[in-house]
């Protein structure tokens, strides 16, 4: 990942670049610094970026980017730089914002993904991105980027020959926890009559085998337990329909062991068995922030007969379970998915996009994503130009 000197006068910012696995506790007080003043989510917090940066090889190409009005920084990102083909024959150097650009390290699928920055702070039009600048680089990758970054005013600014792309636009689902409370603990009230009849049935099948109950762990040891069973029910499912399932990934699965193992102690892991007196109902794996629990991954135990719906089941007992704690918000985090919608009170956007540089790949984008339009009927792949 080449880096070019600091282009004279173009930014009232000035951009510093660390290298987190040359200088771990440069970044690591850098970051924390930044976001004791800036709003985040769990996927930027030191939690989830500090198990990351241990994950990765020592040789990987992330840097942290911090910006600076004089001595005072007011803007912080980590940015990965990788390589691809696009179309089987164009080049592509590719920069990615708090992820690597390398698919098989990115199976974490991070959400809510924003650049830190100081509240108050002044930036220009484009002057956000103006680190880009010291880079060469096709493409600009911005995976799971939550609408308020986003709807960030002046984020992109003017840039000739330069577009954006959205590659996918997912609403992120959750349960307003207090509206339960309201209802005096009643979910059955929030929800419409079809889905109410598909839980009451299923949950009346599988009570003829003992009362339904649920499990938090209580250590971290417990939660490790926990975190394996419910792999292996979600390798289960996914391998029964053809897909590899996430827990494949040695990655993904390393990086999730030592999440839990690490973070379990500061609160911010939740791991729940939902059972009877005969089996087990499911497992889902949920992150702890600010009194959100953000529903990450789950592993299913799935019967032959239709009437067993251990998905709705179990979200169903753990949306109750945390309400009962005093939880805020059930979060399903970015997907549109019936089961998320339907159990949901609220939702708000999220997105995958990419800047893309460059007249031939804008050209070839853009006929891309007409052919995606035509065939789903959706919004993926629409292409903005910044220049225009």
């Amino acid at each position: 990942m080449a880096v070019a000197d600091q282009p004279p006068g173009k930014h009232n910012l000035a951009f510093k670049i660390y290298n987190p696995f040359a200088d771990f506790e440069t970044v690591r007080a850098l970051w924390l610094a930044m976001l004791d003043q800036s709003a985040h989510g769990f996927f930027t917090s030191w939690g989830w970026i500090s198990t990351w940066l241990n994950s990765l090889p020592e040789t990987s190409n992330v840097r942290l980017v911090v910006g600076y009005h004089g001595e005072e920084a007011v803007e912080a990102l980590f940015v990965g730089g990788a390589a691809r083909r696009r179309y089987r024959f164009l080049p592509s150097k590719i920069l990615s914002l708090n992820s690597t650009g390398n698919p098989y390290y990115d199976k974490l699928y991070i959400e809510d993904n924003s650049i830190l920055l100081k509240p108050g702070a002044s930036f220009r039009p484009g002057e956000i991105l103006g680190f880009l600048d010291f880079f060469a680089w096709d493409e600009f990758h911005l995976p799971g980027a939550s609408g308020d970054f986003m709807g960030q005013p002046g984020l992109f600014g003017r840039r000739r020959g330069v577009g954006l792309l959205v590659d996918e636009a997912a609403d992120a689902h959750f349960v307003r926890l207090e509206k339960i409370r309201e209802a005096n603990m009643d979910y059955y009230k929030l929800l419409s009559a079809n889905k109410r009849s598909q839980i009451r049935r299923s949950i009346k099948q599988y009570e003829l085998d003992g009362a339904l109950q649920v499990r938090e762990a209580e250590s971290a040891g417990e939660a490790l337990e926990m975190l394996n069973s419910l792999a292996a029910l979600h390798q289960q499912a996914w391998e029964k329909r053809g897909d590899p399932g996430a827990f494949a990934n040695d990655h993904f699965r390393r990086f999730h062991r030592e999440l839990v193992g690490s973070r379990f102690g500061k609160g911010e892991i939740q791991i729940l068995r939902v059972f009877n007196d005969k089996m087990t109902i499911g497992y889902l794996y949920n992150f702890i922030f600010k009194k959100h629990v953000l529903f990450y991954q789950s592993g299913l135990n799935y019967e032959n007969a239709n009437i067993y719906r251990p998905g709705l089941v179990a979200h169903y007992y753990a949306v109750l379970h945390n309400a009962q704690k005093g939880m805020d918000v059930y979060d399903f985090l970015a997907g549109n998915d019936d089961y998320k919608k339907s159990l949901s009170t609220d939702s708000r956007p999220m997105q995958w996009s990419r800047l893309v540089k460059g007249k031939r790949r804008l050209f070839l984008e853009q006929m891309a994503a007409g052919l995606r339009r035509r065939a789903d009927q959706s919004n993926k792949g629409s292409v903005k130009e910044l220049g225009k």
